[in-house]
């Protein structure tokens, strides 16, 4: 990137079309990078650790994040107005949920169906 001069005497930036290419790109990141971060405003975040297991299979996607919350299974149950079995039973993997639980289990948890899914 260079610097010059117009005729008038104000300044112009002087760059190659791959400089400017990449400036776009970068806006474009950015702009997607902070969308997201709106869009995830009071969602939780999972340490390291947790989402490792649950990457893994040693946890099941929705122990990591209720862990991750603070919750007991009971006081995830009753944020979600599900059976505390129910929550016990998807965690280890000895069920498959109707869309209605899971849908009660990730909004309790602020998150979408997909983040909770094995």
């Amino acid at each position: 990137m260079n610097e010059a001069v117009n005729l008038q005497g104000v300044k112009l930036i002087v760059m190659t079309e791959e400089e400017y290419k990449t400036i776009l790109e970068d806006a474009g990141d950015a702009a997607i990078a902070e969308h997201a971060m709106m869009a995830a405003e009071g969602s939780p975040t999972m340490p390291a650790e947790l989402a490792l297991a649950s990457m893994d299979g040693t946890l099941h996607p929705l122990a990591a994040w209720r862990k991750a919350v603070g919750l007991t299974q009971a006081e995830l149950a009753a944020r979600a107005g599900v059976r505390p079995a129910s929550v016990s039973d998807i965690e280890g993997r000895k069920i498959d949920p109707r869309l209605s639980t899971l849908k009660a289990l990730a909004g309790a948890l602020k998150l979408g169906v997909e983040d909770i899914i094995d």
